[in-house]
């Protein structure tokens, strides 16, 4: 097919050679806007022979033979106005560098039908030689064919047209795949919500209209129908804020923004904010949040839809035309906005702590009681802390909504201290009667039996449970008998001390050359005796012996433990006393 110059567009280099786009599954989006902008009402999306051809089907207008030539192969020219989703005049070639070819096969009602090819092999081939660039495009694309309609009449009515990616290239093959095709168009071209899945898609649809939204009625279907997310209701709060960005006195975009209930990053397809014009996506999820230069936790789910005809985007469909003051401040007022979003995530974050209330039942489920103890603390802290709502009026609604939740994690929260200071209680009880009994269980026996013949009760006594052994114990070895406990003359007597030490000449001796070492342990066990036996005796009501007294019933159990293993101890040493040699 012979080119003529006045047919080619300035934008011809970056076409041939990269596809225009920073990601080639971008083409798909062009041959769609091809097919609204025809007036489709359906358009159909599929592989052919495996994953070796790509089909994209319309039913719009088509095209004769004319618009094929002069207007479809036209590179960066177009005759569409700016109320067409697809003015910038690029769609056919879009897919160079995807394939090997491309083949157009158009129809318009009551005309022909026509096929061309393009020859993308040709045209890479030959872009970095020398010969001039209308001479390659003329040779790499074939002539315009008539093809036959068949017998059938209603054929005449046919309108359409058909764009056939022919061997898709291997290093193409990467994103040219059924999921990575599905999540792109779901993101970018102009689907309806899926009202089965996200219950506010009625609500929002109607706003959108009343806003002045225009968005195609098409269906669009790859292996199934393209709903657009997001495709689920329960992550977010119920409700959603609306937003309408002014310049001056115009109305030139309006915004619909949905929460996570979770206090977690939203991932895709359910997170992300999108520029969206005519239905299509400008950009990515990136390109609202890079008008943001702070930090954004990204818990919304939003589109920002451009209404006015003076925000543009660029040539490449992924970001605006910074050439005229209205671009300028309409993104200043999208970073502010973005700004009050962050701090709405701020309120939030100190409001509610769903996501770690969990996490501690889930400790305490896992019997890891000191991390659930130590992460409820914290929780503790966040609910009490102040939090400041954002200035924003349209986040309004948002606030009695969180702090709704607020309340729930409050009550929340009740329930679970109750519960950490249940299992706390009972955790001190096991572990003061696992040392209480482990220490009874390891006395001598003699002191054990004498322990174990008491009850319960009966063993946090100390001048009933523990001093006869050791009264025992010294009149065995000592061979005196007294009719009392007097612990006091027994061990005068045993290890020759009086006035404190003294020098008495002692029955026992556990070192048998050094009589004050005897002498002073003879000490010992009356003092031990005093402070402890005497004091339970006669000091009972009185401010001395408050500190045993009033103990609670768990650390008097540790105080009687250590009590019995101090005279396991006194008795041993006395059973292993020797008489002294006359």
């Amino acid at each position: 097919m012979k080119f003529a110059s006045e047919a080619i567009g300035i934008r011809l280099i970056e076409t041939v050679t990269s596809g225009l786009y920073d990601g080639n599954l971008n083409c798909l989006r062009e041959y769609v806007q091809n097919g609204i902008d025809a007036g489709a009402k359906n358009i159909e999306i599929s592989f052919e022979n495996g994953d070796q051809n790509l089909i994209i089907q319309d039913d719009g207008s088509g095209m004769n033979k004319f618009e094929l030539e002069n207007k479809a192969l036209g590179i960066g020219v177009s005759d569409k106005t700016e109320e067409d989703a697809g003015w910038r005049g690029i769609g056919i070639w879009s897919g160079v560098p995807i394939c090997q070819r491309i083949v157009i096969i158009t129809k318009k009602c009551d005309d022909k039908k026509f096929r061309i090819q393009i020859n993308n092999d040709a045209l890479r081939n030959e872009y970095m030689s020398n010969r001039p660039v209308l001479d390659i495009l003329s040779n790499a694309t074939g002539e315009i064919e008539e093809l036959p309609l068949g017998n059938d009449e209603s054929f005449e009515k046919d309108h359409y047209t058909i764009v056939r990616l022919e061997s898709i290239l291997y290093n193409q093959k990467n994103i040219f795949n059924k999921d990575d095709i599905h999540s792109y168009l779901s993101s970018v071209v102009p689907a309806p919500f899926d009202a089965k899945q996200f219950e506010l898609a009625t609500e929002i649809d109607k706003w959108l209209n009343e806003k002045g939204v225009k968005y195609p009625s098409v269906n669009i279907n790859f292996y199934g129908r393209i709903f657009r997310p997001p495709y689920k209701s329960d992550i977010f709060f119920k409700g959603f804020i609306q937003k309408e960005f002014i310049v001056g006195d115009k109305l030139i975009a309006v915004g619909w923004f949905l929460t996570t209930n979770k206090n977690e990053k939203l991932d895709k397809p359910n997170g992300g904010v999108y520029f969206k014009k005519k239905g299509f996506t400008l950009g990515d999820e990136n390109l609202v949040l890079r008008q943001y230069s702070g930090t954004y936790h990204p818990w919304q789910y939003g589109e920002i839809h451009i209404i006015s005809r003076e925000l543009r985007e660029n040539a490449a469909r992924n970001n605006f035309e910074y050439n005229n003051r209205i671009v300028q401040t309409f993104l200043a007022n999208v970073e502010e906005y973005i700004r009050q979003l962050e701090i709405q995530n701020h309120y939030q974050s100190d409001r509610i702590a769903a996501n770690q209330i969990k996490k501690a039942q889930k400790y305490l489920e896992n019997e890891d009681l000191q991390s659930a103890e130590k992460l409820a603390d914290k929780i503790k802290r966040r609910l009490n802390k102040s939090a400041r709502f954002p200035v924003e009026p349209s986040l309004k609604i948002m606030q009695p909504l969180i702090d709704s939740k607020f309340e729930q994690d409050k009550k929340e929260f009740s329930i679970l201290e109750t519960k950490i200071n249940e299992i706390k209680s009972t955790t001190r009880g096991r572990k003061k009667d696992f040392l209480l009994n482990t220490v009874i269980n390891n006395l001598f026996k003699p002191v054990r039996d004498n322990v174990t013949k008491l009850s319960s009760k009966g063993r946090l006594y100390p001048e009933i449970s523990i001093t006869e052994a050791v009264k025992e114990i010294l009149e065995k070895k000592t061979g005196l008998k007294f009719t009392k406990n007097e612990i006091f003359e027994l061990s005068k007597a045993a290890y020759g001390w009086t006035d404190v030490v003294g020098n008495n000449t002692p029955i026992l001796r556990i070192d048998k050359t050094k009589d004050q070492h005897n002498r002073r342990f003879g000490v010992m066990v009356y003092t031990f005796y005093d402070l402890f036996v005497n004091l339970c005796k006669h000091e009972k009501g009185n401010d001395s012996f408050n500190w045993f007294e009033n103990a609670p019933e768990e650390e008097r159990e540790i105080l009687v433990a250590e009590m019995y293993a101090v005279i396991d101890l006194i008795y041993r040493l006395i059973d292993k006393s020797e008489k002294s040699q006359p």
